[in-house]
């Protein structure tokens, strides 16, 4: 049987054992929040570390851009020293020209301007040679492609032909057999 002492114990330490859950609850209630904290602040690094990677993807992307634009412009600066170097070099042999009539022909100012002229044309000469020469380029270029493509198809057409050819035989061979073909 319980005595009054063991249960005056047993109660003592069941408002004890209340006591440290309620102190543990509040405990545990203080630790909830700054876990709750803990991981607002986490979604927001997260937040912000997927807004820099993105940022940063941008930056990338736009570098790739700017790169290859640079690469297109110093191609394109290459193309031009040398044009310039072959126009300088066509200058400076039409200028040579010019001054040794210049030398030669002092006294005939008309003639020399004429040669002025002519020079004038023949640079506007070149330059639409070169136009010319391009353009005849690209549609070389384009025409090679062309006929690249049509003999592509014909090659496969040619293919396919020949695979119907094929069949057609075979068909014809089950449809009039050798022996058919003896008898009539």
């Amino acid at each position: 049987m319980i005595t009054e002492v063991e249960m005056k114990e047993f109660f003592a330490k069941v408002v004890d054992t209340v006591n440290d859950l309620s102190t543990q609850a509040g405990l545990v209630s203080g630790l909830q929040q700054r876990v709750d904290t803990l991981a607002e602040t986490v979604r927001n690094l997260e937040g912000q570390v997927y807004n820099l990677q993105q940022a940063l993807n941008d930056a990338n992307g736009r570098n790739q851009q700017l790169e290859e634009q640079i690469h297109g412009i110093q191609f394109e600066r290459n193309q031009a020293v040398e044009h310039v170097k072959v126009l300088q070099e066509t200058i400076t042999d039409a200028d040579h020209r010019v001054t040794e009539l210049n030398a030669q022909l002092k006294a005939e100012q008309d003639g020399h301007t004429i040669t002025r002229a002519d020079l004038t044309d023949a640079r506007r000469a070149v330059q639409e040679w070169e136009s010319n020469y391009n353009t005849t380029r690209d549609q070389l270029s384009s025409v090679t492609a062309q006929r690249d493509e049509w003999q592509s198809r014909a090659d496969a057409a040619r293919k396919e032909a020949d695979e119907y050819r094929a069949k057609f035989d075979r068909v014809m061979s089950i449809m009039n057999p050798p022996e058919l073909r003896a008898v009539s």
